[in-house]
């Protein structure tokens, strides 16, 4: 479960993060050329969304161990 859990993370909440952060910065990504910055951008954007996507995990889990108890 501990893979599961942020490979669906990231599946449903990348593609709607990638679309609104590169609406924003449109003219940062099309002013350059060799693509450079969108790449460090989606790079940075995927793990900070893998980062929350474990912390929101170990929140549950704790949750789910407290309550079993």
């Amino acid at each position: 479960m501990a893979i599961i859990f942020p490979a669906v993370w990231l599946g449903i909440t990348l593609p709607i993060l990638l679309s609104l952060v590169f609406g924003l910065l449109e003219p940062i990504v099309t002013g350059d050329s060799t693509g450079i910055s969108m790449i460090i951008i989606a790079l940075l954007i995927t793990v900070l969304d893998g980062y929350i996507g474990i912390k929101i995990f170990n929140k549950f889990q704790l949750w789910y161990e407290n309550r079993k108890r």
